[in-house]
């Protein structure tokens, strides 16, 4: 009995002894390692650099973006795509793993290491040589960090490409005569299709939607009133020429529901 008792005392004290150091070696471990501040961007960075690189940089190195999701391929008007904001501008995510990998209103992190910065048409896009894999590439922040669109009550402010890739609340327009039977797309089609608004002056604006969005067979409201969509910018690359277009996130955003102009 005394020696099960020994044993027994032995082993309480080797436990003992294992745990106690176990705990000493957990606060040995070195702290989280905080982030560069020097390797943090903004969107208007990755304008800045392209500007000064061109197309072909790719980053090398962990340099961080956090930015805001101000549009996501849930309606299906874009793509395993997104367009993001922060303070200083925005800019389209592209060539994302899948479809809902960021939705409208996250704060995300992004890794920007192995990408690079595309002008594709006149598109601003952060594109990765490899699929962009959530997992390992983008963290969400936090959640409901929805963007207020900027209004804008003159479309010349859009030509002024002040507002590129960003999500604006276009003022008192309303869809041209010759589109106001139509639908958004062509339901059940396989390209995109333009539909133009106008303001009480004449100035226009392309409306460009995807016929693979869930509304594409929706028909375009008659009257006049406020759209809330991203603003982007396409490049004619044989003409030179631009075309501002406005892509619309969801119908309930179109709210077209006052008087035309003149009426």
């Amino acid at each position: 009995m005394k020696n099960k008792l020994s044993i027994l005392i032995s082993l309480s004290l080797i436990i003992a002894a294992f745990v106690f150091y176990s705990c000493e070696k957990e606060l040995d471990r070195p702290p989280i390692k905080v982030l560069d501040e020097s390797q943090i961007l903004t969107i208007k960075d990755l304008y800045d650099i392209h500007a000064e690189k061109g197309d072909d940089y790719v980053f090398t190195e962990d340099y961080m973006l956090f930015a805001t999701g101000a549009m996501d391929d849930s309606s299906g008007n874009i793509y395993k795509e997104a367009y993001l904001q922060d303070s200083t501008g925005g800019i389209n995510l592209y060539k994302l793993s899948h479809a809902g990998v960021l939705k409208v209103g996250q704060y995300v992190r992004i890794n920007l290491n192995g990408s690079s910065i595309k002008n594709y048409n006149g598109k601003m896009e952060i594109i990765f040589a490899k699929v962009l894999d959530f997992r390992k590439s983008m963290v969400v922040q936090s959640y409901g960090q929805f963007i207020e669109p900027v209004e804008i009550d003159n479309l010349n402010q859009i030509y002024e490409g002040t507002w590129d890739c960003q999500l604006v609340k276009i003022k008192n327009v309303e869809f041209i005569p010759g589109d106001t039977s139509k639908t958004y797309a062509n339901l059940g089609g396989s390209s995109a299709q333009n539909r133009t608004v106008q303001d009480c002056n004449g100035k226009t604006l392309v409306i460009r939607t995807s016929d693979y969005a869930k509304f594409a067979g929706t028909e375009l409201p008659k009257g006049n009133g406020d759209i809330i969509g991203i603003i982007t910018k396409y490049v004619n690359s044989y003409t030179n020429t631009v075309t501002w277009q406005l892509l619309v996130r969801d119908p309930k955003e179109v709210n077209l529901n006052n008087p035309r102009c003149g009426s």
